[in-house]
């Protein structure tokens, strides 16, 4: 996989930046030899040129009791201006974690994070409700667990990403309101500072970074990663849904490790509904991800019933911290 329309220099940072975006920039500049005022300017123009919208905070929901609930909607497309208040409502909705149009069967996903299947249920009423005549059918998935390889392909040495698990058999963990109030200013932007966290909330800065030190200690953020606009880099993001049969225990452990080592796979997620997996892939074209899909099934035939491409096109909303908590 190359790298397009990223220097030398861009993709080094980008790559430090995708182990830990909570780096400081001395630490990145002395990791790749470079100085913090060169990691400085090249961190700014990544953004201003819009291959970087923020930093963002990996925060484990399930360690407050959440759940994930990913839905695939196939939006009647009015007008631009209703569609536009349709993603405006979204994005400030405090349950959505995900807001991102998307091709083939559907046009719209979305996640929303609720303490209970009954408190989703009336969430996602209350917005089927608001939107009427743009919303036709929808598909529902519940998450178990998010698998987030990184990008694999922009590091000479892959095995410094750690793989960052987020769901699953977690215990829930009791965090009080300064520790709710710290994740979320980490949520909008994991690279703020812990004195500007500390003016915020009224708080000294050594009261800020001892609680963001367990709260990583706690497992309750996994860590810190850029939110990329991928094409701009000349790559194409998507998902691959995934059916199972025959499934085994062993084989879907195989199947896992596949990914994990796969470059093009940034992540997974599995769940429960309609398909049994969410591969999170980049290719550099249509074809290249076709040619992946085929060497997935072709590797696995005994485990894969049936798979779906999903291409993914403008991101509209991502975190993992679930904001109805502060409200």
């Amino acid at each position: 996989m190359t790298k397009k329309n990223l220097s030398g220099i861009e993709q080094l940072v980008l790559s430090r930046l995708e182990i830990d975006s909570r780096m400081p920039f001395s630490g990145i500049g002395k990791s790749i030899r470079k100085s913090q005022q060169q990691v400085s300017y090249t961190v700014g123009s990544l953004t201003d040129r819009g291959l970087i919208s923020r930093f963002m905070s990996l925060i484990d929901y399930s360690k407050f009791g959440v759940l994930n609930f990913r839905v695939y909607f196939t939006v009647n497309y009015i007008d631009k201006s209703k569609f536009d208040e349709l993603i405006d409502y979204l994005v400030k909705e405090p349950h959505t974690s995900w807001v991102v149009t998307c091709g083939g069967r559907y046009d719209l996903i979305c996640s929303f994070f609720a303490p209970n299947p009954s408190h989703f249920s009336k969430t996602l009423r209350t917005f089927m409700e608001r939107f009427p005549m743009q919303l036709q059918n929808y598909r529902v998935l519940t998450t178990v667990v998010v698998r987030k390889f990184g990008r694999k392909y922009l590091l000479k040495n892959p095995g410094m990403l750690q793989e960052i698990v987020i769901g699953g058999d977690s215990e829930r963990e009791e965090v009080d309101k300064t520790d709710i109030r710290i994740l979320m200013e980490l949520s909008e932007n994991a690279r703020k500072s812990s004195v500007s966290i500390a003016q915020e909330l009224s708080v000294s800065t050594k009261t800020v970074i001892d609680r963001i030190k367990k709260l990583y200690k706690r497992g309750i953020i996994k860590g810190a990663r850029p939110i990329v606009n991928i094409r701009k880099t000349g790559f194409s993001p998507g998902l691959l849904m995934v059916k199972y049969h025959n499934i085994t225990s062993d084989a879907e452990k195989e199947f896992i490790e596949y990914l994990r080592r796969h470059p093009n796979v940034r992540g997974i997620a599995k769940t429960l509904g309609e398909w049994n997996m969410e591969i999170y892939l980049e290719a550099k074209d249509a074809l290249e991800k076709k040619m992946i899909e085929m060497e997935i099934r072709q590797s696995f035939p005994s485990l894969i019933q049936q798979t779906e491409s999903i291409p993914l096109y403008q991101t509209y909303k991502k975190c993992f911290f679930p904001r109805f908590l502060v409200d």
